[in-house]
């Protein structure tokens, strides 16, 4: 029998296909674990128990009629609550936001809806998506410590096997800081790949919608669900779609896999250095040619991702935050306003580097298929951070986070990032695969060639642990 809270997404599609497991049964043992171990936890925000059931009983008598169904049929997700979802407020964990429920589902919630999956709750944000540290949500390896963000509640209830696929932002790195902290995958694709039509704004050029999964091959098919052009983004990007799952088993072999010492590899934590070295020697062992490169004026990253952003962010809520600025709390309040402190002159130098950085990251790809690093430099701080370690510097702990995960939100290239590993606390670390712009078939292929070498995927928080809030 399939346990459906340890079953991979495309194991539950299969079951409920084959008749080996009801909808509503597969939603019922999700709601059973949210109800023991997200009061501890905290990474929900709303529970979608009764509209959860009333979608799987359409899924079972769709299947016991015989009636063809989506690629993601009868698997819950969960969406990040920046994103709109029909009849509940949006309120992107803000006082600031309105009560008014959606009128409408966002773009990709209607997508996976589309596929047959089934919408079981909304997770925790950092507010406005401007954070890295999602309070109150705690880290289901450790609830000492922070699950990233700023789609933390969608990182942690993945980890904790809550839901198998829940939906996430990236502006600077939010969906691959909480899927490296809480040990699990996600994927940001190449910016315009996944519709954001329906999801709050951090920042217009920045943003980037995707998910969380337990597996690689999850990641895969929640993209081929949810990439594609919409004509009602603006940003959207008029490209073919490919299959991303079709590439997932080709290997390494003959591939040619970039590693940059400078930046993304001096100035590691120790036990991030370890799994890191680990996994790029696991790769070479399963054929991948290891390449040594650099990748000129990535440096700039972080300075452009805070400049394009606070800016963004300070334009897209002005008339609120002048309004009712109590109603924000103090980071976002102090990061608004450093938005509204740069000159325009700031702002399009900031943009004009950005093709600096694009250059390098095409010179990179001349040499080589893929970029590896960490994807994060560390592991999880304690909760309440307001500063970490990055290398030799005690910096504020959102720049600590994402230094390593900024370039590719600069570029707007796709990264993946993938479990690889532990520190010597037990807390997860994660390996990121960046490629070309709109090869995420390639990203997927070296991911899955790494975790069907090694079991960092499958591991998992113990119930116990995560009911109690005890370390591992």
């Amino acid at each position: 029998m399939i346990e459906p809270t340890q079953a991979t997404a495309l194991a539950i599609n299969r079951g409920v296909e084959s008749g080996e497991l009801d909808p509503v049964d597969v939603v019922d043992a999700y709601l059973d674990r949210i109800a023991a171990v997200d009061p501890a936890l905290e990474s929900f925000v709303l529970v979608a128990a009764e509209e959860a059931r009333a979608d799987a009983l359409l899924q079972r008598e769709a299947v016991r009629s015989g009636i063809p169904g989506g690629p993601l049929r009868g698997v819950p997700f969960a969406v990040k609550d920046l994103y709109d979802t029909v009849g509940h407020p949006t309120r992107s964990g803000s006082l600031a936001s309105s009560d008014a429920p959606a009128a409408a589902d966002a773009a990709t919630v209607t997508a996976l809806r589309d596929a047959g999956a089934i919408l079981i709750g909304k997770t925790t944000t950092h507010e406005y998506a401007y954070g890295v540290t999602t309070p109150p949500t705690k880290n289901p390896w450790g609830f000492d410590r922070v699950p990233g963000g700023s789609s933390g509640g969608s990182g942690a209830a993945v980890g904790a096997r809550l839901t198998p696929i829940a939906m996430g932002t990236d502006t600077g790195g939010s969906i691959r800081i909480p899927a490296a902290l809480c040990g699990v995958t996600g994927m940001k694709a190449t910016y315009g790949r996944v519709s954001k039509r329906g999801v709050t704004v951090l920042s217009w050029t920045l943003d980037h919608a995707g998910p969380l999964t337990t597996t690689v091959a999850d990641a895969a098919a929640a993209l081929g669900v949810l990439a594609g052009h919409d004509p009602q983004d603006p940003y959207s990007a008029q490209i073919a779609v490919p299959n991303f799952t079709a590439m997932l088993d080709r290997g390494v072999d003959g591939l040619r896999l970039g590693v940059s010492e400078q930046y993304f590899c001096d100035r590691l934590e120790p036990g991030v250095a370890s799994a890191f070295e680990d996994a790029v020697r696991e790769l070479e062992r399963a054929g991948a040619t290891i390449v040594p490169v650099t990748f000129p004026g990535v440096e700039l990253s972080p300075d452009i991702v805070g400049v394009v952003a606070s800016v963004e962010a300070a334009s897209f809520h002005q008339h609120r935050a002048n309004e009712r600025p109590d109603l924000f709390g103090p980071d976002v309040v102090d990061a608004l306003r450093a938005g509204h402190l740069h000159t325009g002159v700031a702002y399009v130098d900031a943009q004009r580097a950005r093709s600096v950085v694009t250059a390098g990251m095409h010179s990179v790809f001349a040499g080589v298929d893929a970029l590896l690093s960490p994807t994060i430099a560390g592991t999880a701080p304690v909760l309440g951070s307001v500063r970490s370690p990055l290398g030799d510097n005690d910096i504020d702990v959102l720049n600590a986070l994402n230094a390593l995960t900024v370039p590719a939100n600069v570029t707007g290239m796709p990264a993946l990032s993938v479990p690889c590993g532990f520190d010597d606390g037990g807390l997860p670390v994660g390996l990121q695969i960046m490629t070309p712009p709109f090869q995420e078939a390639l990203a997927f292929a070296v991911g899955q060639a790494f975790e069907a070498r090694t079991d960092f995927a499958a591991a998992v928080p113990s119930a116990a642990s995560v009911k109690t809030g005890e370390l591992l």
